[in-house]
C-alpha cells in the first residue's frame, strides 16, 4: 500500500470489515473509494464462527455490525472520503462500472467461476500501470475451510495469456494466505 501514489482511484471487491480499504484510503487519500460487496454479513472472523471467539492477533474482533447494518456501518467508516458502495455480487456489477481505476483490490470467493469473470472484469477497468491486487493467492486452505482455492491457477493463466501484465509483488501471510499484485503494463497482449 505504501508504494501506491496519492489521489488513487480504488475499488475493492469484498468489502467485510472494511480493514484493507480503510488502510488503503488513509495512505493514499483517494480521489475517489467504491466498495462492493453483498454486505449481508456480521463481523465475526472465522474463528468467532468456528470457535465460539476471537483468535486474531493483534485486532481483535466485536460484533460493531449485523447482517442488517453492514453496509450503513461501512458507509459511516468511509464517510470521509469519496467513497461509494455498490450493494451485491461483483461479477455482475464490476462490468458495469465505466471508471478507469489506479488500484483494484479483490478479495471475493476463491472458486475459478467466481474469480476468473471477476479478474477479466477488473482488467478492463484499469489502464497501464494500475495495479490490480487478489487476495488469497493460495492453492488449499487447510486453516480454516478444508478446500482447495483457485485464485493463484487463475491469475497464472491470466498472466500466461496476458503478456502485458506481470507480478508486481507478492505479500507473504504466516499461514499462507498470501496476496498477488498484478501490474498492466502495455495495452495488447503480446
Amino acid at each position: 500500500i505504501k508504494t501506491l501514489p496519492q489521489k488513487i482511484k480504488y475499488l475493492e471487491a469484498g468489502v467485510a470489515w472494511g480493514y484493507y480499504s480503510e488502510l488503503v484510503a488513509e495512505t493514499t487519500n483517494p480521489e475517489l473509494v467504491h466498495l462492493v460487496d453483498f454486505f449481508r454479513s456480521d463481523s465475526r472472523c472465522w474463528s468467532w464462527r468456528d470457535l465460539g471467539e476471537c483468535k486474531c492477533y493483534p485486532v481483535k474482533h466485536e460484533l460493531v455490525f449485523t447482517p442488517e447494518t453492514h453496509a450503513e456501518y461501512i458507509k459511516d467508516k468511509f464517510k470521509n472520503y469519496n467513497a461509494e458502495i455498490f450493494k451485491g455480487d461483483a461479477r455482475i456489477i464490476l462490468p458495469t462500472l465505466t471508471t478507469k481505476y489506479d488500484y483494484i483490490y479483490l478479495d471475493t470467493l476463491n472458486d475459478r467461476l467466481s474469480i476468473r469473470p471477476l479478474l477479466y472484469s477488473a482488467a478492463d477497468l484499469v489502464d497501464v500501470g494500475s495495479i490490480i491486487g487478489l487476495n488469497d493467492y493460495v492453492l488449499y486452505d487447510g486453516v480454516i475451510g478444508d478446500c482447495q482455492y483457485f485464485t493463484s491457477n487463475v491469475v497464472n493463466e491470466f498472466l500466461k495469456d496476458n503478456k502485458n501484465w506481470y507480478v508486481d509483488g507478492l505479500a507473504l501471510h504466516q499461514l499462507g494466505f498470501y496476496d498477488i499484485y498484478i501490474k498492466k503494463i502495455g495495452e495488447s497482449n503480446g
